[in-house]
């Protein structure tokens, strides 16, 4: 995104900084639970309220998802990682400072693969570094009784996965966390609702001169808690400092928030820099080495990286890039395998023999519409991939039509059954009686005179009107393939 200030070209760029909340049963560095939505302050000990004396403990699972991530985002993995301590004053802070990680992280130099939905070539975005910390206690502000902390969040284990500046507009944006999000829900590293705050973000944003490299001054945006919010915000933010820098201005490092209802970004503060929080080792925690059962417990199979499934889907089966996008969006499956939908679509085709374009669009129409409207998910219906790859087959034998094959499959999804009963007893099965479908064509012709009158006139185009109107005749039974062949063959030599 580029716009004109003060006769030169500026250039937008942005960072993401992103806070994930792992999946752990429980928090950072003490044994309460991390379980959303419980009674205010009823997962809370000396640990995390910071109670004199208290001493951490590392989750030893949180380390084992923190490296996984870093290793799917293909970072630099370091032989050690060291706690430190990060120092603020805040009301939702109870020790007085945070536990995190600042010279040595859990991994740094690494790239989130994105893929373009139209062509399916990979790009990457920089990734500066992964690393483990604290989440803070939860404020809540009432004007009639003041400022309210629930600390069961506080000490909940949080990765923070940093960006490099590498992202030049608000769309660029959105979709380097949508498939961050969905790397990490995928991999079982977190859940990544965004609704209950165990996805959140903040976007870093600044403006240079097009022929410079040295990135302008950056501003921070928090209180993101939607894609929206951070597709409006970085626009509005983009204009804010456009404006600044057009009326001759400069701009100043600070922290803003999003204001929802305004529809803009608001001062909060002027940015802290690194100093001020007077990072020092933690000394109640020693440094993590890395090596043997951490990095064997981490492992994992590289080509379930979901952009990895989704161009493997592309480029063995022949699914548009949409198309398998859609199949690895974890819509329709269970909460505990994102993979589900995907895989049964794989199973399909390669054990059962589907035709893979014709499973594909059945599983991203009649499958996803009726999941959608249903609010099931596909294991909890009687669709199989042998019953899925049985329709396909009945397609390419010309036993059944397109539509009626949309038939099947709903009528599967809605109330169970085999398929070849369904067929005969709805009277789908697809009519290729050649003496049948010619004298179907006929009658078509005659009734549809003036549609036959343009066609003759040069609009060709006008033949899937009648091969439509064929299909209306015989409740969509007729082989539509050879009503078209026929109608042309019967329409165009008489026009020759």
């Amino acid at each position: 995104m580029c716009f004109r200030a003060m006769g030169k070209k500026y250039v937008a760029t942005i960072g993401i900084e992103v806070h994930a909340q792992l999946n752990t049963v429980s928090k950072m560095y003490c044994s309460c639970s991390t379980a959303f939505g419980d009674p205010p302050n009823s997962h809370s000990c000396p640990v995390c309220l910071g109670l004199p004396g208290s001493l951490p403990r590392v989750n030893r699972r949180a380390v084992v998802l923190g490296l996984k991530a870093a290793r799917a985002l293909l970072c630099d993995v370091p032989p050690s990682a060291q706690f430190a301590r990060k120092n603020y004053f805040y009301p939702d802070l109870p020790k007085g400072y945070q536990i995190s990680m600042y010279q040595f992280p859990l991994g740094h130099g690494g790239t989130l693969e994105l893929l373009d939905e139209h062509d399916a070539v990979t790009t990457a975005v920089g990734i500066e570094r992964v690393h483990l910390e604290e989440d803070t206690a939860k404020l809540f502000h009432d004007p009639g009784t003041g400022s309210l902390i629930d600390f069961n969040r506080a000490g909940v284990p949080l990765l923070e996965i940093v960006s490099k500046p590498e992202l030049r507009s608000a769309v660029e944006a959105v979709t380097y966390l949508k498939e961050l999000r969905r790397l990490l829900r995928f991999l079982g590293i977190s859940t990544a609702n965004m609704e209950e705050g165990s996805f959140r973000c903040e976007v870093n944003i600044s403006l240079r001169p097009e022929d410079s490299e040295q990135l302008g001054t950056k501003v921070e945006v928090k209180n993101l808690n939607s894609f929206r919010a951070v597709e409006k915000s970085i626009d509005c933010e983009i204009e804010r400092q456009s404006k600044i820098l057009r009326s001759g201005g400069e701009i100043r490092q600070a922290t803003m928030g999003w204001d929802e209802k305004e529809g803009k970004t608001v001062h909060q503060r002027y940015k802290e820099k690194a100093p001020e929080y007077r990072y020092f080792p933690e000394p109640d925690l020693p440094d993590l080495i890395i090596g043997g059962e951490l990095l064997n417990d981490s492992a994992f199979d590289h080509n379930s990286i979901p952009v990895r499934r989704v161009r493997a889907l592309v480029e063995r089966f022949g699914v548009p890039p949409t198309g398998a996008d859609l199949l690895m969006s974890g819509t329709g499956a269970p909460p505990e395998d994102p993979y589900f939908v995907a895989n049964f679509f794989e199973q399909a085709v390669e054990r059962h023999g589907a035709q893979g374009t014709q499973a594909a669009n059945l599983m991203i129409g009649t499958v996803f519409e009726y999941i959608n409207k249903s609010g099931t998910t596909l294991d909890q219906t009687d669709l199989t991939p042998k019953k899925l790859a049985e329709v396909t087959k009945m397609v390419a034998k010309d036993e059944l039509s397109i539509m009626n094959a949309r038939k099947v499959v709903g009528a599967i999804l809605e109330h169970g059954g085999n398929v070849r009963e369904i067929v005969l007893s709805e009277g789908l099965v697809q009519v290729s009686d050649e003496d049948e479908l010619i004298r179907l064509v006929k009658e078509v012709v005659e009734e549809h005179q003036y549609i036959v009158d343009s066609i003759r006139r040069g609009k060709v185009n006008a033949i899937g009107a009648l091969v439509g109107e064929a299909m209306k005749k015989s409740k969509g039974q007729a082989n539509p393939k050879r009503i078209n062949e026929l109608l042309q063959e019967m329409l165009l030599k008489k026009k020759e």
